[in-house]
Protein backbone atom coordinates (compact mmCIF):
# COMPACT_ATOMS: atom_id res chain seq x y z
CA UNK A 1 0.00 0.00 0.00
CA UNK A 2 2.83 2.40 0.90
CA UNK A 3 4.49 1.78 -2.44
CA UNK A 4 1.22 2.44 -4.29
CA UNK A 5 0.62 5.68 -2.41
CA UNK A 6 4.24 6.69 -2.95
CA UNK A 7 3.92 6.14 -6.68
CA UNK A 8 0.69 8.12 -6.73
CA UNK A 9 2.33 11.00 -4.87
CA UNK A 10 5.19 11.03 -7.35
CA UNK A 11 2.70 11.34 -10.20
CA UNK A 12 0.99 14.25 -8.45
CA UNK A 13 4.30 15.97 -7.82
CA UNK A 14 5.34 15.53 -11.43
CA UNK A 15 1.99 16.89 -12.59
CA UNK A 16 2.30 19.93 -10.32
CA UNK A 17 5.80 20.59 -11.60
CA UNK A 18 4.87 20.29 -15.26
CA UNK A 19 1.69 22.38 -14.99
CA UNK A 20 3.46 25.16 -13.08
CA UNK A 21 6.40 25.06 -15.49
CA UNK A 22 4.13 25.47 -18.51
CA UNK A 23 2.27 28.36 -16.87
CA UNK A 24 5.40 30.22 -15.80
CA UNK A 25 7.18 29.70 -19.12
CA UNK A 26 4.08 30.87 -20.97
CA UNK A 27 3.73 34.00 -18.85
CA UNK A 28 7.44 34.74 -19.19
CA UNK A 29 7.36 34.39 -22.96
CA UNK A 30 4.26 36.60 -23.17
CA UNK A 31 5.73 39.33 -20.96
CA UNK A 32 9.37 39.34 -22.02
CA UNK A 33 9.52 38.08 -25.60
CA UNK A 34 6.22 39.37 -26.89
CA UNK A 35 5.85 42.60 -24.90
CA UNK A 36 9.43 43.35 -23.83
CA UNK A 37 8.54 43.69 -20.14
CA UNK A 38 11.94 42.78 -18.67
CA UNK A 39 13.27 43.37 -15.16
CA UNK A 40 16.61 45.14 -15.00
CA UNK A 41 18.27 42.68 -12.62
CA UNK A 42 17.13 39.80 -14.84
CA UNK A 43 18.73 41.27 -17.95
CA UNK A 44 21.87 42.19 -16.01
CA UNK A 45 22.32 38.58 -14.88
CA UNK A 46 21.75 37.34 -18.42
CA UNK A 47 24.40 39.73 -19.73
CA UNK A 48 26.83 38.48 -17.07
CA UNK A 49 26.12 34.88 -18.02
CA UNK A 50 26.62 35.76 -21.68
CA UNK A 51 30.02 37.26 -20.78
CA UNK A 52 31.06 33.94 -19.25
CA UNK A 53 30.62 32.25 -22.63
CA UNK A 54 30.87 34.82 -25.41
CA UNK A 55 32.78 37.90 -24.23
CA UNK A 56 36.24 38.87 -25.49
CA UNK A 57 37.72 36.94 -22.56
CA UNK A 58 35.28 34.19 -21.50
CA UNK A 59 35.76 33.18 -17.85
CA UNK A 60 33.54 32.21 -14.95
CA UNK A 61 34.46 35.25 -12.85
CA UNK A 62 32.68 37.39 -15.46
CA UNK A 63 29.52 36.56 -13.50
CA UNK A 64 30.67 39.30 -11.14
CA UNK A 65 30.43 39.59 -7.38
CA UNK A 66 27.60 42.08 -6.94
CA UNK A 67 24.94 39.39 -7.15
CA UNK A 68 25.44 35.98 -5.59
CA UNK A 69 26.05 33.48 -8.40
CA UNK A 70 23.39 30.75 -8.42
CA UNK A 71 20.64 32.57 -10.37
CA UNK A 72 23.11 33.45 -13.15
CA UNK A 73 25.27 30.34 -13.11
CA UNK A 74 22.42 27.91 -13.72
CA UNK A 75 21.56 29.84 -16.91
CA UNK A 76 24.89 28.99 -18.56
CA UNK A 77 23.62 25.90 -20.46
CA UNK A 78 20.64 27.85 -21.83
CA UNK A 79 22.63 30.96 -22.76
CA UNK A 80 25.02 28.67 -24.66
CA UNK A 81 22.14 28.24 -27.15
CA UNK A 82 21.63 31.98 -27.65
CA UNK A 83 23.45 32.14 -31.02
CA UNK A 84 20.66 29.90 -32.33
CA UNK A 85 17.82 31.56 -30.37
CA UNK A 86 18.70 35.25 -29.83
CA UNK A 87 15.71 35.96 -27.57
CA UNK A 88 17.35 33.78 -24.92
CA UNK A 89 19.60 36.75 -24.13
CA UNK A 90 18.07 39.72 -25.99
CA UNK A 91 14.73 39.21 -24.22
CA UNK A 92 16.21 37.48 -21.16
CA UNK A 93 14.24 34.29 -21.77
CA UNK A 94 17.03 32.25 -20.18
CA UNK A 95 16.05 34.00 -16.96
CA UNK A 96 12.45 32.91 -17.46
CA UNK A 97 13.53 29.30 -17.88
CA UNK A 98 15.59 29.51 -14.69
CA UNK A 99 12.88 31.05 -12.53
CA UNK A 100 10.14 28.81 -13.94
CA UNK A 101 12.08 25.67 -13.04
CA UNK A 102 12.80 26.84 -9.51
CA UNK A 103 9.32 28.17 -8.75
CA UNK A 104 7.77 24.96 -10.04
CA UNK A 105 10.08 23.11 -7.67
CA UNK A 106 8.94 25.33 -4.81
CA UNK A 107 5.33 24.37 -5.52
CA UNK A 108 6.29 20.68 -5.41
CA UNK A 109 8.08 21.17 -2.08
CA UNK A 110 5.03 22.89 -0.64
CA UNK A 111 2.75 20.06 -1.73
CA UNK A 112 5.21 17.60 -0.22
CA UNK A 113 4.80 19.27 3.17
CA UNK A 114 1.19 18.16 3.18
CA UNK A 115 1.99 14.72 1.80
CA UNK A 116 4.65 14.18 4.48
CA UNK A 117 2.03 14.70 7.15
CA UNK A 118 -0.72 12.64 5.58
CA UNK A 119 -3.07 15.55 4.94
CA UNK A 120 -6.03 15.00 2.61
CA UNK A 121 -4.69 15.19 -0.92
CA UNK A 122 -7.38 17.64 -2.03
CA UNK A 123 -6.41 20.02 0.74
CA UNK A 124 -2.70 19.82 -0.05
CA UNK A 125 -3.44 20.45 -3.72
CA UNK A 126 -5.65 23.42 -2.85
CA UNK A 127 -3.01 25.10 -0.70
CA UNK A 128 -0.38 24.39 -3.36
CA UNK A 129 -2.58 25.96 -6.04
CA UNK A 130 -3.21 29.05 -3.89
CA UNK A 131 0.54 29.42 -3.56
CA UNK A 132 1.51 28.64 -7.15
CA UNK A 133 -1.17 30.88 -8.69
CA UNK A 134 -0.66 33.84 -6.42
CA UNK A 135 0.04 36.74 -8.84
CA UNK A 136 3.38 37.60 -7.22
CA UNK A 137 4.46 33.96 -7.42
CA UNK A 138 3.38 33.75 -11.07
CA UNK A 139 5.22 36.97 -11.92
CA UNK A 140 8.45 36.05 -10.14
CA UNK A 141 8.23 32.49 -11.37
CA UNK A 142 8.35 33.84 -14.92
CA UNK A 143 10.53 36.96 -14.93
CA UNK A 144 14.01 35.55 -14.24
CA UNK A 145 14.65 37.28 -10.92
CA UNK A 146 16.33 35.62 -7.93
CA UNK A 147 13.10 35.29 -5.93
CA UNK A 148 12.22 31.94 -7.51
CA UNK A 149 15.41 30.03 -6.60
CA UNK A 150 15.44 31.69 -3.19
CA UNK A 151 11.89 30.55 -2.43
CA UNK A 152 12.67 27.05 -3.68
CA UNK A 153 15.68 26.64 -1.40
CA UNK A 154 13.86 28.20 1.54
CA UNK A 155 10.75 26.02 1.24
CA UNK A 156 12.94 22.96 0.75
CA UNK A 157 14.97 23.77 3.88
CA UNK A 158 11.86 24.43 5.97
CA UNK A 159 10.24 21.20 4.85
CA UNK A 160 13.28 19.08 5.73
CA UNK A 161 13.73 20.72 9.13
CA UNK A 162 10.05 20.14 9.90
CA UNK A 163 10.64 16.46 9.18
CA UNK A 164 13.73 16.50 11.40
CA UNK A 165 11.61 17.85 14.24
CA UNK A 166 9.52 14.68 13.97
CA UNK A 167 12.01 11.90 13.27
CA UNK A 168 15.43 13.34 14.25
CA UNK A 169 16.94 12.00 11.02
CA UNK A 170 20.32 13.67 10.55
CA UNK A 171 19.94 13.39 6.78
CA UNK A 172 17.28 16.11 6.98
CA UNK A 173 19.78 18.40 8.67
CA UNK A 174 22.36 17.66 6.00
CA UNK A 175 19.90 18.39 3.19
CA UNK A 176 18.44 21.51 4.79
CA UNK A 177 21.76 23.02 5.85
CA UNK A 178 24.37 21.46 3.60
CA UNK A 179 22.40 21.91 0.40
CA UNK A 180 19.29 24.08 0.65
CA UNK A 181 20.46 26.90 2.92
CA UNK A 182 23.98 26.97 1.54
CA UNK A 183 22.57 27.46 -1.96
CA UNK A 184 19.97 29.90 -0.64
CA UNK A 185 22.79 32.18 0.52
CA UNK A 186 24.47 31.88 -2.88
CA UNK A 187 21.16 33.04 -4.32
CA UNK A 188 20.22 35.90 -1.99
CA UNK A 189 22.16 37.58 0.82
CA UNK A 190 19.13 37.63 3.14
CA UNK A 191 19.43 33.84 3.51
CA UNK A 192 22.13 34.54 6.08
CA UNK A 193 19.33 35.44 8.53
CA UNK A 194 17.66 32.08 8.07
CA UNK A 195 20.99 30.25 8.43
CA UNK A 196 21.33 31.86 11.86
CA UNK A 197 17.70 31.14 12.76
CA UNK A 198 18.05 27.48 11.78
CA UNK A 199 21.13 27.14 13.97
CA UNK A 200 19.28 28.55 16.97
CA UNK A 201 16.20 26.36 16.39
CA UNK A 202 18.18 23.16 15.89
CA UNK A 203 20.59 23.90 18.71
CA UNK A 204 17.83 24.57 21.25
CA UNK A 205 15.85 21.51 20.13
CA UNK A 206 18.82 19.16 20.37
CA UNK A 207 19.81 20.53 23.79
CA UNK A 208 16.30 19.96 25.16
CA UNK A 209 16.03 16.51 23.61
CA UNK A 210 19.40 15.27 24.87
CA UNK A 211 18.57 14.74 28.51
CA UNK A 212 21.97 13.31 29.34
CA UNK A 213 25.56 14.36 28.75
CA UNK A 214 27.19 15.36 26.50
CA UNK A 215 24.29 17.72 25.68
CA UNK A 216 26.42 20.67 24.64
CA UNK A 217 28.57 18.61 22.26
CA UNK A 218 25.48 17.16 20.58
CA UNK A 219 23.93 20.58 20.35
CA UNK A 220 27.04 22.08 18.73
CA UNK A 221 27.34 19.18 16.32
CA UNK A 222 23.77 19.59 15.04
CA UNK A 223 24.21 23.34 14.80
CA UNK A 224 27.37 22.84 12.76
CA UNK A 225 25.60 20.42 10.41
CA UNK A 226 22.67 22.74 9.72
CA UNK A 227 24.34 26.17 9.75
CA UNK A 228 27.98 25.37 8.98
CA UNK A 229 27.53 25.10 5.18
CA UNK A 230 25.70 28.42 5.07
CA UNK A 231 28.50 30.09 7.00
CA UNK A 232 31.04 28.39 4.72
CA UNK A 233 29.17 29.73 1.67
CA UNK A 234 29.25 33.21 3.21
CA UNK A 235 32.99 33.05 3.90
CA UNK A 236 33.81 31.31 0.61
CA UNK A 237 31.95 33.84 -1.52
CA UNK A 238 33.54 36.72 0.37
CA UNK A 239 37.01 35.18 -0.05
CA UNK A 240 36.47 34.60 -3.78
CA UNK A 241 35.37 38.20 -4.25
CA UNK A 242 38.34 39.53 -2.31
CA UNK A 243 40.88 37.40 -4.18
CA UNK A 244 39.55 38.33 -7.61
CA UNK A 245 38.30 41.90 -7.20
CA UNK A 246 39.88 43.07 -3.95
CA UNK A 247 36.41 43.52 -2.38
CA UNK A 248 35.01 40.86 -0.07
CA UNK A 249 31.49 42.31 -0.03
CA UNK A 250 31.07 44.02 -3.39
CA UNK A 251 27.31 44.34 -2.94
CA UNK A 252 28.00 46.82 -0.16
CA UNK A 253 31.37 48.36 -1.09
CA UNK A 254 31.60 48.36 -4.89
CA UNK A 255 30.67 51.35 -7.04
CA UNK A 256 28.16 48.99 -8.66
CA UNK A 257 26.74 47.68 -5.36
CA UNK A 258 23.41 48.30 -3.71
CA UNK A 259 24.72 50.88 -1.24
CA UNK A 260 26.34 52.87 -4.05
CA UNK A 261 23.18 52.69 -6.17
CA UNK A 262 21.10 54.06 -3.32
CA UNK A 263 23.53 56.91 -2.78
CA UNK A 264 23.68 57.70 -6.50
CA UNK A 265 19.88 57.70 -6.77
CA UNK A 266 19.52 60.04 -3.81
CA UNK A 267 17.59 57.54 -1.68
CA UNK A 268 17.12 58.60 1.94
CA UNK A 269 16.91 56.09 4.78
CA UNK A 270 13.43 56.09 6.32
CA UNK A 271 12.77 56.62 9.98
CA UNK A 272 12.25 53.56 12.14
CA UNK A 273 8.51 54.20 12.25
CA UNK A 274 8.30 54.60 8.48
CA UNK A 275 10.35 51.44 7.91
CA UNK A 276 8.18 49.37 10.24
CA UNK A 277 5.05 50.72 8.62
CA UNK A 278 6.35 50.02 5.11
CA UNK A 279 7.42 46.46 5.97
CA UNK A 280 4.11 45.74 7.70
CA UNK A 281 2.15 47.10 4.75
CA UNK A 282 4.12 45.00 2.26
CA UNK A 283 3.49 41.87 4.33
CA UNK A 284 -0.20 42.72 4.52
CA UNK A 285 -0.37 43.22 0.75
CA UNK A 286 1.32 39.87 0.10
CA UNK A 287 -0.21 37.79 2.88
CA UNK A 288 -2.97 39.77 4.63
CA UNK A 289 -4.02 36.79 6.74
CA UNK A 290 -0.51 35.84 7.84
CA UNK A 291 -1.02 36.88 11.46
CA UNK A 292 -4.40 35.13 11.88
CA UNK A 293 -2.96 31.98 10.31
CA UNK A 294 0.03 32.11 12.65
CA UNK A 295 -2.17 32.55 15.72
CA UNK A 296 -4.51 29.78 14.60
CA UNK A 297 -1.62 27.41 13.97
CA UNK A 298 -0.14 28.08 17.41
CA UNK A 299 -3.52 27.51 19.05
CA UNK A 300 -4.09 24.25 17.17
CA UNK A 301 -0.63 22.75 17.70
CA UNK A 302 0.67 23.98 21.03
CA UNK A 303 1.24 21.08 23.39
CA UNK A 304 -0.03 18.49 20.91
CA UNK A 305 1.98 15.76 19.17
CA UNK A 306 4.66 17.17 16.85
CA UNK A 307 3.89 20.73 17.91
CA UNK A 308 7.58 21.61 17.41
CA UNK A 309 7.10 21.58 13.63
CA UNK A 310 5.48 25.02 13.71
CA UNK A 311 8.63 26.59 15.16
CA UNK A 312 10.51 26.01 11.90
CA UNK A 313 8.47 28.17 9.48
CA UNK A 314 7.82 30.82 12.13
CA UNK A 315 11.52 31.12 12.91
CA UNK A 316 13.08 30.70 9.47
CA UNK A 317 10.63 32.60 7.29
CA UNK A 318 10.22 35.17 10.04
CA UNK A 319 13.98 35.74 10.14
CA UNK A 320 14.00 36.69 6.45
CA UNK A 321 11.12 39.14 6.94
CA UNK A 322 12.86 40.69 9.94
CA UNK A 323 16.13 40.95 7.98
CA UNK A 324 14.41 42.77 5.13
CA UNK A 325 12.62 45.16 7.47
CA UNK A 326 15.90 45.94 9.28
CA UNK A 327 17.78 46.42 6.00
CA UNK A 328 15.18 48.89 4.77
CA UNK A 329 15.22 50.73 8.10
CA UNK A 330 19.01 51.08 7.88
CA UNK A 331 18.80 52.42 4.32
CA UNK A 332 20.81 49.54 2.84
CA UNK A 333 18.06 48.34 0.50
CA UNK A 334 15.22 49.76 -1.55
CA UNK A 335 11.56 49.70 -0.60
CA UNK A 336 10.41 46.96 -2.97
CA UNK A 337 7.37 44.76 -2.42
CA UNK A 338 9.24 41.74 -3.76
CA UNK A 339 11.71 41.78 -0.89
CA UNK A 340 8.91 40.52 1.39
CA UNK A 341 7.69 37.78 -0.96
CA UNK A 342 8.69 35.09 1.57
CA UNK A 343 5.46 35.99 3.40
CA UNK A 344 3.52 34.06 0.74
CA UNK A 345 5.10 30.60 1.27
CA UNK A 346 5.10 31.32 5.01
CA UNK A 347 1.32 31.79 4.97
CA UNK A 348 0.87 28.67 2.82
CA UNK A 349 3.03 26.59 5.17
CA UNK A 350 1.06 27.79 8.19
CA UNK A 351 -2.15 26.84 6.36
CA UNK A 352 -0.79 23.30 6.02
CA UNK A 353 0.09 23.24 9.70
CA UNK A 354 -3.23 24.73 10.80
CA UNK A 355 -5.17 21.48 10.29
CA UNK A 356 -4.78 18.14 12.12
CA UNK A 357 -2.06 15.73 11.02
CA UNK A 358 -2.92 12.50 9.32
CA UNK A 359 -0.65 9.47 9.35
CA UNK A 360 2.85 10.86 9.03
CA UNK A 361 5.15 9.30 6.47
CA UNK A 362 7.28 6.66 8.23
CA UNK A 363 10.82 7.79 8.96
CA UNK A 364 13.42 6.03 6.84
CA UNK A 365 16.24 6.53 9.35
CA UNK A 366 14.77 7.74 12.67
CA UNK A 367 17.29 9.31 15.00
CA UNK A 368 17.97 8.65 18.64
CA UNK A 369 15.62 11.38 19.80
CA UNK A 370 12.70 10.68 17.48
CA UNK A 371 9.55 11.20 19.58
CA UNK A 372 7.74 7.99 20.37
CA UNK A 373 4.61 7.55 18.30
CA UNK A 374 5.53 10.26 15.81
CA UNK A 375 4.89 8.12 12.76
CA UNK A 376 1.12 8.08 13.10
CA UNK A 377 -1.30 10.31 14.99
CA UNK A 378 -4.98 9.35 15.22
CA UNK A 379 -7.10 12.44 14.52
CA UNK A 380 -10.67 13.43 13.96
CA UNK A 381 -10.84 15.44 10.78
CA UNK A 382 -13.33 18.23 10.29
CA UNK A 383 -13.85 19.31 6.68
CA UNK A 384 -15.04 22.68 7.94
CA UNK A 385 -11.61 23.40 9.40
CA UNK A 386 -9.89 22.65 6.10
CA UNK A 387 -12.32 24.82 4.17
CA UNK A 388 -12.00 27.71 6.62
CA UNK A 389 -8.18 27.68 6.64
CA UNK A 390 -7.96 27.43 2.84
CA UNK A 391 -10.47 30.27 2.46
CA UNK A 392 -8.42 32.38 4.86
CA UNK A 393 -5.32 31.84 2.73
CA UNK A 394 -7.26 32.57 -0.48
CA UNK A 395 -8.11 36.07 0.74
CA UNK A 396 -4.52 37.01 -0.03
CA UNK A 397 -4.85 36.69 -3.80
CA UNK A 398 -7.18 39.67 -4.53
CA UNK A 399 -5.34 41.76 -1.94
CA UNK A 400 -2.01 41.00 -3.64
CA UNK A 401 -3.48 41.89 -7.03
CA UNK A 402 -4.45 45.28 -5.63
CA UNK A 403 -1.07 45.68 -3.91
CA UNK A 404 0.84 45.08 -7.13
CA UNK A 405 -0.83 48.17 -8.65
CA UNK A 406 0.45 50.52 -5.91
CA UNK A 407 3.56 52.39 -7.12
CA UNK A 408 4.52 53.43 -3.60
CA UNK A 409 4.94 49.79 -2.58
CA UNK A 410 5.30 47.95 -5.89
CA UNK A 411 7.43 50.20 -8.15
CA UNK A 412 8.67 47.18 -10.08
CA UNK A 413 5.26 45.57 -10.58
CA UNK A 414 2.66 48.27 -11.16
CA UNK A 415 3.79 48.79 -14.75
CA UNK A 416 2.19 45.41 -15.55
CA UNK A 417 -1.07 47.30 -15.93
CA UNK A 418 0.20 48.72 -19.23
CA UNK A 419 0.58 45.17 -20.55
CA UNK A 420 -2.38 43.43 -18.93
CA UNK A 421 -4.97 46.20 -19.30
CA UNK A 422 -3.71 48.90 -21.67
CA UNK A 423 -5.87 52.02 -21.99
CA UNK A 424 -4.87 54.07 -25.05
CA UNK A 425 -7.17 56.91 -23.97
CA UNK A 426 -5.48 57.37 -20.59
CA UNK A 427 -3.15 60.39 -20.82
CA UNK A 428 -2.29 60.63 -17.12
CA UNK A 429 1.29 60.78 -15.86
CA UNK A 430 0.87 57.40 -14.20
CA UNK A 431 -0.23 55.80 -17.48
CA UNK A 432 2.76 57.35 -19.24
CA UNK A 433 5.08 55.91 -16.58
CA UNK A 434 3.49 52.48 -16.94
CA UNK A 435 4.10 52.64 -20.69
CA UNK A 436 7.75 53.59 -20.17
CA UNK A 437 8.21 50.66 -17.79
CA UNK A 438 6.64 48.30 -20.31
CA UNK A 439 9.09 49.30 -23.05
CA UNK A 440 12.25 49.52 -20.91
CA UNK A 441 15.35 48.29 -22.78
CA UNK A 442 13.73 48.77 -26.17
CA UNK A 443 16.15 51.62 -26.87
CA UNK A 444 19.10 49.42 -25.89
CA UNK A 445 17.98 46.73 -28.33
CA UNK A 446 17.82 49.32 -31.10
CA UNK A 447 21.34 50.52 -30.29
CA UNK A 448 22.62 46.95 -30.46
CA UNK A 449 20.92 46.48 -33.83
CA UNK A 450 22.42 49.73 -35.16
CA UNK A 451 25.94 48.77 -34.11
CA UNK A 452 25.58 45.43 -35.87
CA UNK A 453 24.78 47.24 -39.12
CA UNK A 454 28.22 48.88 -38.89
CA UNK A 455 29.90 45.46 -39.20
CA UNK A 456 32.45 46.32 -36.53
CA UNK A 457 35.39 44.06 -35.64
CA UNK A 458 35.92 42.69 -32.15
CA UNK A 459 36.92 45.14 -29.38
CA UNK A 460 35.47 48.11 -31.24
CA UNK A 461 33.11 49.58 -28.62
CA UNK A 462 33.74 50.42 -24.97
CA UNK A 463 30.80 50.52 -22.57
CA UNK A 464 30.33 50.01 -18.87
CA UNK A 465 27.72 47.53 -17.70
CA UNK A 466 26.13 49.99 -15.25
CA UNK A 467 23.61 50.65 -18.01
CA UNK A 468 25.21 48.94 -21.01
CA UNK A 469 24.15 45.39 -20.09
CA UNK A 470 20.92 45.81 -22.07
CA UNK A 471 22.87 46.59 -25.23
CA UNK A 472 25.35 43.76 -24.76
CA UNK A 473 22.63 41.18 -24.03
CA UNK A 474 20.78 42.22 -27.19
CA UNK A 475 23.83 41.94 -29.41
CA UNK A 476 24.54 38.82 -31.44
CA UNK A 477 28.21 39.86 -31.44
CA UNK A 478 29.16 40.44 -27.78
CA UNK A 479 32.89 40.30 -28.61
CA UNK A 480 32.41 43.73 -30.17
CA UNK A 481 32.29 45.25 -26.69
CA UNK A 482 35.07 45.94 -24.23
CA UNK A 483 33.49 45.61 -20.77
CA UNK A 484 34.69 45.85 -17.15
CA UNK A 485 34.99 42.09 -16.68
CA UNK A 486 37.67 41.99 -19.40
CA UNK A 487 41.17 41.89 -17.82
CA UNK A 488 42.43 44.61 -20.14
CA UNK A 489 39.43 46.94 -19.70
CA UNK A 490 41.35 49.66 -17.84
CA UNK A 491 44.27 49.51 -20.27
CA UNK A 492 41.98 49.83 -23.29
CA UNK A 493 39.93 52.59 -21.66
CA UNK A 494 43.06 54.62 -20.98
CA UNK A 495 44.11 54.47 -24.65
CA UNK A 496 41.09 53.58 -26.84
CA UNK A 497 42.69 54.80 -30.07
CA UNK A 498 45.88 52.84 -29.50
CA UNK A 499 43.86 49.63 -29.02
CA UNK A 500 41.74 50.05 -32.13
CA UNK A 501 38.54 51.07 -30.36
CA UNK A 502 36.19 52.93 -32.68
CA UNK A 503 33.29 53.98 -30.45
CA UNK A 504 32.53 54.95 -26.86
CA UNK A 505 28.99 54.48 -25.52
CA UNK A 506 28.39 57.29 -23.06
CA UNK A 507 25.67 58.05 -20.50
CA UNK A 508 25.09 61.26 -18.50
CA UNK A 509 27.36 61.61 -15.42
CA UNK A 510 24.37 61.90 -13.09
CA UNK A 511 22.65 59.41 -10.80
CA UNK A 512 24.00 55.93 -11.40
CA UNK A 513 25.92 57.33 -14.34
CA UNK A 514 28.42 58.81 -11.88
CA UNK A 515 29.78 55.29 -11.32
CA UNK A 516 30.15 54.58 -15.05
CA UNK A 517 33.81 53.80 -15.75
CA UNK A 518 33.87 56.00 -18.87
CA UNK A 519 32.65 58.99 -16.86
CA UNK A 520 35.18 58.31 -14.12
CA UNK A 521 38.02 58.20 -16.65
CA UNK A 522 36.73 61.03 -18.89
CA UNK A 523 34.49 63.30 -16.76
CA UNK A 524 33.51 65.52 -19.71
CA UNK A 525 32.95 62.70 -22.18
CA UNK A 526 29.17 62.92 -22.34
CA UNK A 527 29.16 66.68 -22.87
CA UNK A 528 32.18 67.29 -25.06
CA UNK A 529 33.86 64.01 -26.01
CA UNK A 530 36.71 64.80 -23.59
CA UNK A 531 39.00 65.54 -26.55
CA UNK A 532 39.26 61.85 -27.36
CA UNK A 533 36.09 61.35 -29.40
CA UNK A 534 33.58 63.10 -31.63
CA UNK A 535 29.84 62.85 -31.21
CA UNK A 536 28.31 60.70 -33.92
CA UNK A 537 24.85 59.87 -32.62
CA UNK A 538 22.55 60.88 -29.77
CA UNK A 539 19.86 58.39 -28.80
CA UNK A 540 16.99 59.56 -26.56
CA UNK A 541 15.71 56.78 -24.31
CA UNK A 542 12.01 55.97 -24.04
CA UNK A 543 12.43 53.42 -21.22
CA UNK A 544 11.75 54.07 -17.56
CA UNK A 545 14.81 54.99 -15.52
CA UNK A 546 17.16 54.51 -18.48
CA UNK A 547 19.60 57.19 -19.68
CA UNK A 548 19.85 58.98 -22.99
CA UNK A 549 22.83 57.57 -24.87
CA UNK A 550 25.52 59.26 -26.90
CA UNK A 551 27.70 57.33 -29.32
CA UNK A 552 31.13 58.91 -29.70
CA UNK A 553 33.54 58.02 -32.49
CA UNK A 554 37.10 57.76 -31.21
CA UNK A 555 39.55 60.25 -32.70
CA UNK A 556 42.24 58.02 -34.12
CA UNK A 557 44.91 60.71 -33.80
CA UNK A 558 44.80 60.68 -29.99
CA UNK A 559 47.11 58.56 -27.90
Amino acid sequence: MTAVLGGSDRRYKLTIFVVCLVVYLGVGWWLQVRHGYIMGDTLSRVASTQAVLFSRDPHLAALGFIFTPVAAMVQIPVVWLSPLLPDITARAFSGTIMSALFMSGAAVQLYSMGADRGLPRGYSLTITALFALNPMIVFYGSNGMSEAPFLFFMVWAVRRLMLWMVDDDVHHLITAGGVAMGLAYLTRYDALATVAAAGVIVGATTYLRARSAPRVRRMLMDMLIVSGPGVAAFLGWAAAGWLITGEAFAQFTSQYGNAAIMEQSGAVAPSTTEAIGFAATCMMLLAPTLLPLALWTVMQRWGRPNWQMMIVPLGMFGAVLAFQALSYAQGSTFGFLRFFIIAIPMAATLALLGVPDGALAPAKRPGKYAPVGAAAVPVRRSPATHVAVAATLAIGIPVTVAGMTQPDYAPQEYGLVAVLAPDPDDVSERAATEQRIARTFGTERRIAAYLETLDLPDSSVITDTVYGFGIIAASSRPKTFVIPSDPDFTEVLNDPSGHGVRYLLSVPPTGRGTSDALNLRYPTLYETGAEVATLELEIPNDGDGQPDWRLYRVDQTTG
